[in-house]
């Protein structure tokens, strides 16, 4: 099977790719390559340079703040503007603020500090990076990025941060006014497009909601994306050929793990990202001696509990077709061929 893989770094490949294909865009320093629909891509590239306020929702493992920092990077971000036509090729200036640093209303503006022995006022991380912004505007696209609005204190502090959003003109408690008209708001949250994800503090704020005018939702790639970015990644990293005939089964796994923490089971185990499947295809590229299950054991299902051991072995069984008192006795080299 093919790869339906694009480069980010290519013109040509840029301009053949569809809105569903995948691009892969260089990866942010310490982190891994990032494979994500053209289409997703060019939202957000569209809500930066209009200064929208842009929601991105996803759960955990779907790369929502690894999207962030790779379109943060000029050798992701002038592509793809380039692709759509925009000519005005600025570089984003990226402001971050923890959602879970403000306990109260207020402290989006401002927050009591120590210095000397005295206590005095100073301007929240956001009033800071709106002051900032202000300074850039001529030369970067200012993008505040509100990190885990799910993890906010109260709904007070999400209704707080609305009326900071909308105004174009934000008044501070001392007088002072800042043009906030060039900023790009991003907020990120696990919040689900049908259900409220419960890894979070308070619910997400439906006057908030409204007010989000780009919404990017993320979530896993499906089965046969997933397929080709293994390929990729194979060819990428030089592995051995005689991996690919593995690679729907590695997928199989992956989505099988995934089904069996939906339904309640194998709820030690880690949902399995492309990240993760990179893992198991170089230790089985570096160590073909090892059996195919120690492989995955100690990659896809490293983290799975005694409680689980009877469902992770099942399930194993059930996507390679091998007994467990058997594969013992079976390299990964011999499976493979």
């Amino acid at each position: 099977m093919g790869e339906n893989v694009y480069d980010v770094n290519s013109a040509e490949d840029l301009r053949k790719a569809g809105p569903s294909d995948l691009i892969v865009l260089n990866p942010a320093p310490g982190a891994n390559p990032l494979y994500l629909p053209k289409k997703t891509t060019e939202i957000f590239a569209y809500g930066v340079k209009n200064k929208e306020l842009m929601h991105i929702s996803g759960p955990t493992g779907t790369a929502k703040s690894s999207f962030l920092e790779a379109m943060n990077m000029e050798e992701n971000f002038f592509p793809i503007c380039k692709s759509l036509g925009f000519n005005d090729h600025k570089p984003i200036k990226l402001y971050t603020a923890e959602m879970v640093c403000f306990e109260t209303p207020g402290e989006l503006y401002q927050r009591r500090a120590l210095k000397d022995g005295t206590t005095y006022d100073e301007p929240s991380i956001i009033v800071k990076a709106l002051k900032d912004a202000e300074a850039y505007r001529e030369t970067h696209h200012a993008v505040l990025w509100i990190k885990e609005m799910g993890r906010a204190h109260a709904p007070s502090i999400q209704g707080g941060l609305l009326d900071l959003m909308v105004k174009t003109q934000i008044r501070l408690p001392d007088g002072a006014h800042i043009d906030a008209m060039d900023v790009a708001w991003v907020c990120d949250s696990n919040y689900q497009a049908e259900n409220d994800s419960v890894h979070t503090l308070v619910t997400f704020d439906d006057a908030l909601k409204r007010r989000f005018r780009l919404n990017i939702t993320l979530d896993y790639l499906t089965a046969e994306q997933e397929e080709q970015v293994l390929y990729h990644l194979i060819r990428r990293w030089r592995l051995r050929p005689e991996l690919r005939p593995l690679v729907p089964k590695i997928v199989r796994m992956g989505q099988k793990i995934r089904y069996q923490k939906i339904e309640g089971n194998l709820q030690s185990a880690t949902v399995p990202t492309i990240y993760g499947y990179e893992g198991l295809l170089k230790m089985m590229d570096a160590l073909p001696h090892l059996s195919l299950r120690d492989a995955v054991f100690h990659t896809l299902l490293g983290n799975t509990n005694l409680d689980d051991s009877k469902t992770a072995m099942a399930t194993f069984n059930e996507v390679f077709g091998l007994q467990a008192e058997a594969e013992d006795e079976v390299s990964l080299s011999r499976s493979m061929f």
